[in-house]
């Protein structure tokens, strides 16, 4: 057990004196919240195990240090053992020269221009998600928002991976992934079931290379892409990267899109002006484009941004420091966990007035002293998620395609409880009443 001196005592930001697990759980949420309140934008909690205690960092400038102007002083911190059961050493989790590897060779493939060739796709699985919605319309019966983005952005990442060998995947009726949308639990049991679909990746492989495709996908790029020496992934890192592209492709934006759902059903005045301006987009251009015009869908996209602010899916983020260093005045020792908490710097009243008020326009401001660390839903610096794009283009084109056919009401009785997980997602669903439009 590690012994601290009354001089690294002082040396210390403020904070509670009990030891507490911080993990990615409501507990942790809730105590973090009220720290924050009592001991301000830093603060340190004594480790369960007697270790150097945690910082937790919600101050946008130190947010900047630590994962963008330091970054090369911290690695991934603790917390995430869950997903390294669950994914492996895909690039969400891996370290070091191998992480920085693997992130050269897939960067490329979330080009814009790459990701271009999906837009086509993601319109078509939104139709015909309001093709379904139709039928409930028309009967009178309520939809369950969150189990249909769900199983709507399990399609897209899906068909994004393995193209035309997804028909393969499911030819037998049943989807081995459903998996992520039918449990929402994600202990080792789900962790061994996940990873028991290695084979069924390794089979969608060996067809690949048996029979090539030509079309662009996520896979076909894996496959071709070499580094400067012309080396390759190897069957196994290729395999964890794709179950990290699963994983991470869906679980967010499906939980990103329940949480629109609500807020936009419950803000009649949103939802009117986001439905004027789905009416004036030309759905057959934004099937072609994904609306990635700037002035396409703008309010849209105020929107998008608003409710990843107020619900960030990924709402904990840790470092570890790999050298001692001065962070907030104070020395940082090595070996150190920094913690950083999206939910609370996202709501942080200095940079957000009236942060728990769900705002679209707060973000047509052009006259803001905003820090631009103050949000970050796709984390930042090196470790930024790669996928922001494609998350974009999904959200974009589905709530203009679904708002240009429906208006939904909110249906749940308080609003929605949360599940503090890996992901924050909601914890009761998210039921709507849907009119046809």
């Amino acid at each position: 057990m590690m012994t601290t001196s009354h001089s690294d005592t002082l040396s210390r930001p403020p904070g509670p004196a009990e030891p507490f697990p911080i993990a990615p759980d409501d507990a942790t949420r809730d105590a973090l919240a009220g720290w924050q309140r009592r001991y301000g934008d830093v603060f340190c909690v004594p480790d369960m195990r007697g270790g150097m205690p945690h910082w937790v960092v919600n101050e946008p400038a130190l947010v900047q240090q630590v994962l963008v102007r330091q970054a090369g002083s911290y690695t991934k911190g603790m917390g995430l053992d869950r997903v390294k059961i669950l994914l492996g050493n895909g690039i969400m989790v891996s370290e070091g020269d191998f992480w920085a590897r693997q992130r050269r060779l897939m960067q490329p493939a979330f080009r814009p221009t790459r990701l271009a060739d999906f837009n086509a796709m993601i319109f078509d699985e939104n139709m015909a998600l309001a093709e379904r919605w139709t039928e409930a319309a028309t009967a009178g019966h309520s939809v369950e928002a969150e189990a249909a983005t769900s199983e709507l952005t399990l399609i897209i990442v899906l068909k994004s991976i393995f193209g035309a060998d997804y028909e393969q995947l499911v030819a037998a009726g049943r989807d081995p992934f459903a998996l992520l949308t039918e449990e929402s639990t994600r202990d080792l049991k789900f962790a061994a079931r996940f990873r028991g679909l290695r084979p069924v990746v390794n089979d969608l492989i060996e067809r690949r290379l048996a029979e090539p495709k030509t079309d662009f996908d996520f896979l076909g790029y894996l496959l071709a892409a070499r580094t400067r020496d012309g080396e390759s992934m190897s069957r196994a890192a290729l395999i964890d990267e794709v179950l990290t592209l699963i994983v991470a492709g869906h679980e967010t934006t499906a939980s990103a899109l329940a949480f629109a759902w609500y807020l936009i059903a419950s803000h009649p005045t949103v939802r009117d002006r986001l439905q004027a301006e789905a009416d004036a987009t030309d759905l057959t251009r934004l099937r072609e484009t994904g609306g990635v015009a700037r002035d396409t869908l703008a309010y849209t996209d105020h929107v998008i941004a608003e409710v990843l602010r107020l619900y960030p899916p990924g709402w904990l983020l840790s470092r570890r420091a790999t050298r001692t260093h001065e962070l907030a005045g104070r020395p940082v020792a090595a070996g150190t966990q920094v913690f950083i908490c999206p939910w609370m710097l996202h709501r942080h009243p200095a940079q957000w007035p009236d942060p728990n008020r769900f705002d679209p326009d707060r973000f047509a401001a052009t006259d803001t002293n905003r820090h631009r660390l103050a949000y970050i839903p796709f984390a930042a610096g090196p470790r930024h998620c790669v996928g922001e794009h494609m998350a974009a283009t999904e959200m974009r084109v589905h709530l203009a395609t679904l708002l240009s056919r429906f208006t939904p009401e909110w249906r749940g009785r308080t609003t929605p409880r949360l599940e503090s997980a890996i992901n924050l997602r909601p914890a009761d669903g998210i039921p709507l009443q849907l009119s046809s439009r």
